[in-house]
């Protein structure tokens, strides 16, 4: 083999060791920017949730319209999270309320339909109330573990 062929091989070795290498950091990089935004979107989860608890245990909103929005959000986070808590109070409310009307949909009821609803409404929130604020009272306890699972705060040393 002449002195140019082996500078040629040597030369297409050095080429794709140089591709591998980058591959490898683009995916390294890839896979950081994606950790990064998952911590991101869980980290909003977790604020939404606090504040939907936080207005529940302090009457600024009702306890359908609350379950919805946590059970919603709660289906967000992944299986994996720990502690685990009892937090079927707040997705069997939401589940016995996702039937009424709301929004465009529940203008376009009679006044009869939506005072119906809000009664049958009314009579659910009440009925689950208890289980419903422990279920919420858990969930704001467990927050601030939640959050430092899945939303560590990265070194900066």
């Amino acid at each position: 083999m002449g002195m140019a062929a082996q500078l040629a091989l040597a030369i297409g070795i050095g080429l794709l060791i140089g591709v591998l290498l980058g591959l490898l950091i683009w995916r390294w990089m890839s896979r950081r920017r994606e950790a990064a935004l998952e911590r991101h979107r869980h980290a909003q989860v977790l604020e939404s949730l606090e504040v939907l608890s936080r207005a529940y245990m302090q009457g600024q909103v009702d306890a359908g319209e609350a379950s919805l929005r946590m059970a919603t959000l709660l289906d967000c986070l992944p299986a994996r999270i720990a502690p685990k808590v009892d937090l079927a109070a707040i997705h069997q409310l939401a589940s016995d309320c996702e039937n009424f009307h709301r929004g465009d949909a529940r203008k376009g009821l009679t006044p009869a339909q939506r005072n119906r609803e809000d009664l049958d409404r009314l009579r659910l929130e009440d009925e689950q109330a208890e289980a419903f604020m422990q279920a919420t009272e858990r969930l704001a306890g467990v927050l601030v573990q939640w959050r430092q699972q899945l939303c560590p705060r990265r070194r900066t040393d």
